[in-house]
Formats: structure tokens, sequence, C-alpha cells
């Protein structure tokens, strides 16, 4: 186990210094390789969906069996994160999500997939999902000092928003060249990366199990994050965007009948906005130790609202990637800031808790995005949809930072000092 520090200044830590950490090394390389396949997935499922109905509102009820057990989940998650052996969480569901990718290429390459089975095996990948998220998030603190947790989280970015530029190019290949079901395969075959690197690690000695009913532990985590007025107001930006911000659906659409560029150009646009989290990564690596994490935190989301609206409205494809490009860098900083305020503020008894809930506003709400999608781009259009949901977000910002005004003003140094005589509910 690594043994923390509270002494070292987060600031003075070289950029890669997580990277110093064999079991953090481990963690983010195979995570990192599993993204890929996610987004492969991601990218083929939305085409085939779209495909075979040809309907913006069945595509964007994909996003509702996502939803469901995300959000039935998603605090329930938290505490089996905080109550049991994570890295055990995470074998078994690592397993599950590799197996039932590998179901649907087989039902996708025999030529038998139908709407329901994608919308059913969706829903229990987002079942098992839950599930492994808080025991994911909550693992690898414990695999670095604590001095070193916000350059972890500015590495982390890059695991979900920098396969964005791979994981769309190679699915919009594999559906060119092989079809969908090669995407799937390649998901189902990048789960082994992280099954062999759970193994290898050496984590942290597993706490004795939490002695209070899972319900009463269920409630300590709310009544935490509610006493959190940070932490609630990042949550509440968070989920304001996963309903209104840019999704898969949406892209589908433009790709598909707005900018007429098919899949090869739906892969593109996927992979535009994953070469602007790159940029992001790298621009949050260079400035992620600056404490001033709010304000890094209200700006870019500020920028992101603004950037996803002008996206709506872009007249050609080569704009339209521009503009990607540019959301996608903010995005990247602006969820990075937001893991680095949470992590960072999150004691690691409550740690899966909290981010079991902070789950359930990104995970959990961000399929019923694509619901939106569905069900607004029929009225309004999808440019307007769009600039709607930019203006959204925005608005939601500045209201936030209003209502809570130590969010403008968050640090990673008053945490710091005050973290002593944080209320954290009794275990």
């Amino acid at each position: 186990m690594t043994e923390p520090s509270t002494h070292t200044d987060p600031r003075t830590v070289d950029r890669f210094a997580a990277f110093r950490y064999r079991d953090f090394r481990l963690f983010w390389l195979s995570l990192f390789t599993s993204n890929i396949g996610t987004w492969m997935q991601m990218t083929a499922v939305n085409w085939l969906l779209y495909k075979l109905t040809k309907s913006p509102l069945q595509l964007g009820i994909n996003g509702l069996f996502r939803a469901v057990p995300a959000i039935g989940l998603g605090i329930f998650s938290g505490a089996l994160a905080d109550r049991y052996d994570r890295k055990k969480l995470l074998l078994t569901t690592q397993t599950l999500l590799g197996l039932l990718a590998l179901l649907l290429g087989v039902l996708d390459h025999s030529d038998n997939i139908r709407p329901w089975h994608i919308y059913t095996i969706t829903f229990f990948s987002a079942a098992v999902g839950s599930c492994d998220g808080p025991a994911r998030q909550s693992l690898f603190p414990s695999l670095i000092p604590r001095s070193v947790l916000p350059n972890a989280v500015a590495l982390n970015s890059i695991l979900w928003k920098g396969a964005a530029l791979l994981g769309p190019m190679l699915g919009g290949l594999a559906i060119s060249w092989i079809g969908t079901s090669g995407a799937f395969y390649a998901n189902a075959a990048s789960f082994l990366a992280v099954i062999v690197a759970l193994i290898l690690m050496h984590t942290p000695v597993v706490p004795a199990g939490q002695s209070r009913h899972i319900v009463d532990e269920m409630k300590a985590g709310l009544t935490f994050v509610y006493s959190q007025k940070v932490i609630l107001g990042v949550i509440i930006m968070e989920a304001t965007t996963s309903i209104f911000g840019l999704d898969n659906a949406i892209l589908t659409i433009f790709a598909s009948d707005i900018l007429r560029v098919g899949a090869h150009g739906f892969g593109l646009l996927q992979s535009a906005r994953g070469l602007g989290a790159v940029i992001g990564s790298v621009l949050f690596i260079t400035v992620g130790q600056r404490p001033e994490q709010g304000k890094i935190l209200l700006t870019v989301a500020l920028l992101y609202g603004a950037g996803f609206a002008l996206f709506g409205l872009a007249p050609s494809f080569s704009l339209a990637l521009l503009l990607l490009t540019f959301v996608g860098a903010v995005d990247t900083i602006w969820a990075s800031a937001r893991s680095t305020i949470l992590q960072w503020l999150a004691p690691d008894r409550l740690r899966g808790r909290v981010m079991g809930i902070f789950q359930l506003s990104n995970q959990g709400l961000n399929p019923l995005g694509q619901v939106e999608t569905g069900l607004l781009v029929p009225v309004v259009g999808a440019r307007l949809a769009t600039v709607l949901g930019g203006l959204i977000v925005s608005t939601v910002t500045v209201a936030t930072a209003l209502k809570i005004s130590e969010l403008p003003r968050f640090n990673l140094d008053a945490p710091r000092r005050d973290r002593e005589t944080t209320k954290v509910p009794a275990l």
C-alpha cells in the first residue's frame, strides 16, 4: 500500500508524478485500453440502432435503458464500494461487462440482432457499470500519496476523454470494414487488460466491513454530500450537463441527417471531440496543480456551453469538427476540475458513496440526455435543440455560482486547512 503524504504541496509535484507508482501505471494503462473499446462499442451501438430503426426517438430511448439502472443503483453501488473489497468488486464487474459485450457481438455477427436485444444488453451493462464506477473511482486514490492526487486526477482525465480520440475513429473504421460486430468483439477483448492488471496490482488491505445497515450507510453519504455545498454545487452542474449537454445521439443525427457524412464522418466527429480532450488533458496537467480549481471549473463550464451552442449552428463539416475539438478540450478541463474537487474533499471512508452520488448525476442522468434529444429533435430540429442545450448549461452555471458563493472561491489550500473540522457522519 502506498503511504499517503499530507505534507507535500501538490503544486510542487512533477506533471507525471502519479506514473511513478507501479500500481497506478497498471491501472491507468489497462483502463485506457478498456476505454478505447468502450468508445468503439458506444459508436457502433448508436450507429446500429439508428440503422435498424431510423428513429431519433428510438435511438434516444436507448439512453433510458442506461439511465434507469444507473439512477436506481447509483447511491447503493457507492455504499458497496465503501463496504467491500474494491478490487474484488472490479474483477467481478469487468468480467461481466466483457461477457455482455461478447454477447452483443455474437448476436450482431449472426444477423439476429434486434432493437430489443440492444435495449436489454444496454440495461444490464448499465447496471453492472453502476457498481463498477464508484469502486474504480474509490480505488485509485489509494494507489498514490495524497500529495499527487490532483496530478492523478489530471492524468485520469485522459482515460475517458483521451480514449475518445482513438475509440470512435476505430469504431468507425470497424463499422466500415467489418461491421458493427467487430467493434463489439474488440470491446469484449479490451476488458481482459483490466482483469490482468487488477490481478497484478498490490492494492491496500481491505478495512473491516461497515457495521451498520447498508441503507443507513447510504443515508450517511447523502447527508455528507448535502452538508458540503461545494460538492453539491459540482453535482448540480454535472447533472445539468448530463441532460442538456453533448451526447452521442445528437452526434449520430448530425452525422446522418444534418451534415450527411456517414459512418466514417460520425467517427471523425467523435474523434474531433477526443482530440480536443487530449489538448484539454495536456492543459490541465499543466495547470492542474493550481489551487484556484473553483475559478477554473466555472470558466470552462461557460466556455463549454458557448461552444456547444455554436456547434448547433455550424454550417459545414469542417467548422463542426473545429467546434467539437474546442468543446472536447474545455469539457475535459471541466471534468478534471470536478473530479479534483470531489476527490480532494471526500474522506476515504465515504469516497465510494460520494463518487456513487456523482456517478448518478453523470452516468445516471447522462442517458436521459439521449432521451431528451429523442424527444426534442423531432419537435424543434437538431440545430435548435443543440443551441438550447448550450444556453441551459451556461445559465445553470451562472446561477450555481451565485447561489453557492463558496464554489468560485474554492482552492486546494482552504479545504486542506479545514479538513480536520469537516463534519463526517460517524460510521
